[in-house]
């Protein structure tokens, strides 16, 4: 990381100097973590720093892979670069993130400044980001919208989006994220989320690169008071993933809900992070997640409900449960709760469990092959979940996912 100083003065020297200079000092006395208390060490999700070098020190390349955008995309964008828009509101502001910085620079000031994040990876992409999306909603406005990144498998990058919906806003927000072509990439991403007081947003987020690629993404909620946001996240492909998402609940009767799906198969390692930062008082959040392991793939999940002090009578919740279908796969679960007052509500619950075999044995006596019935109980367990998005997109890609697992996964020889 010695020379990333030069890149800083040369090829990222724009209005966000001070802001990335600021997030590399923090990546810089971030320690890397140390897991010498744990003895499952060998199964968490690293990224060393020599792949982080090629996130960070990678030029945009030529775009050559051949793809088509989703047709029915409001916001279509390649690697970092919006490639087209179709909104039909015209308050509604989409750009280029670098073009924001000298367009809106109001708006630029108060929500792209104003975190540096919390993580040592995220401080890195918060630093190194070539564009992204800056996305305004603004206050009194409801909007559907579907977004489209795709990226190129061979292309490393770090980019960053910015959501701000205003206040008594209604908003679905779609984000589609697959990757093209073959190749090794590492690509960062930091999203974060606004919601004005008393808005209402939903944001689906389905994440289906190839395996080649590692990804690393941080969505980070931030809340006024009286907001609602709710998130549902898919995970799918990426051969190494760390997704961490959290709320900051700094309004006051701030509502966060997480509901989580993801899957692992092959040689797939997945880091799944969904936690709570709660200041605001009669805050709330309740974080739901599931997990599906197959072959020789590895899953974890993590999760705080953090309570500060001030969040008087603030409830939190988080519950974890992994499918574990393989004998060579792995799963683990690790949550946690950090309670600083006493009147609070908190819980957290986690359980690793395989298929029941009577359930097995019941859908056989009805016709049903082994394999099929493994499938269909697994979409059962995780259609559960993301079918409360009302999104038949979703849906879809849940059962397919669920019921396309095929034997192999299920015996760890895939």
């Amino acid at each position: 990381m010695e020379n990333y100083p030069e890149i800083l003065r040369s090829r990222l020297n724009d209005p966000a100097y001070e802001y990335r200079r600021d997030a590399f000092l923090a990546f810089l006395k971030s320690p890397v973590r140390n897991y010498k208390e744990s003895p499952t060490v060998k199964d968490y999700v690293e990224i060393p720093d020599a792949e982080l070098e090629a996130m960070i020190y990678s030029k945009p390349g030529q775009g050559n892979a051949s793809f088509e955008f989703s047709s029915d995309a409001n916001i279509s964008l390649f690697n970092d670069r919006i490639a087209r828009t179709s909104i039909p509101d015209s308050r509604i502001i989409a750009k280029d993130l670098i073009s924001a910085l000298t367009e809106e620079t109001e708006l630029v000031s108060k929500y792209v400044y104003s975190s540096l994040g919390r993580d040592r990876n995220e401080f890195l992409i918060n630093s190194a980001w070539r564009n992204g999306l800056f996305l305004y909603i603004p206050s009194n406005t409801r909007a559907n919208l579907k977004i489209d990144h795709v990226s190129d498998a061979s292309e490393s990058y770090a980019k960053k989006t910015v959501i701000i919906c205003g206040s008594d806003c209604t908003v679905n927000i779609t984000d589609i994220h697959t990757a093209v072509g073959e190749g090794k990439a590492v690509q960062g991403h930091n999203i974060y989320c606004h919601a004005g007081e008393n808005s209402r947003v939903q944001y689906n987020y389905l994440q289906d690169k190839s395996t080649g690629v590692t990804d690393i993404t941080y969505i980070r909620e931030f809340l006024a008071k009286y907001a609602e946001f709710t998130l549902y996240h898919i995970n799918h492909g990426s051969g190494k993933l760390i997704f961490s998402d959290e709320s900051v609940q700094h309004g006051e009767s701030s509502s966060f809900r997480v509901y989580g799906v993801n899957f692992s198969s092959g040689d797939q390692k997945m880091d799944i992070r969904d936690s709570s930062f709660q200041q605001g008082k009669a805050s709330s959040a309740d974080i739901q997640v599931r997990g599906v392991v197959t072959g020789r793939s590895s899953t974890i999940h993590r999760g705080n409900i953090d309570l500060e002090e001030e969040a008087i009578a603030a409830t939190g919740f988080y519950d974890s449960r992994i499918l574990l279908l393989s004998k060579d796969g792995y799963a683990n679960s690790k949550p946690g709760l950090m309670i600083k007052n006493a009147n609070t509500r908190s819980k957290h619950g986690s359980s690793i469990s395989n298929v029941d075999e009577e359930q097995i044995f019941y859908l056989r006596s009805r016709g049903i092959d082994e394999e099929k019935a493994r499938g269909m109980i697994t979409a059962g367990f995780v259609g559960s979940i993301i079918e409360r998005a009302g999104n038949p997109e979703f849906t879809k890609k849940i059962y397919q996912y669920a019921e396309g697992l095929g034997a192999d996964a299920f015996l760890g020889t895939d």
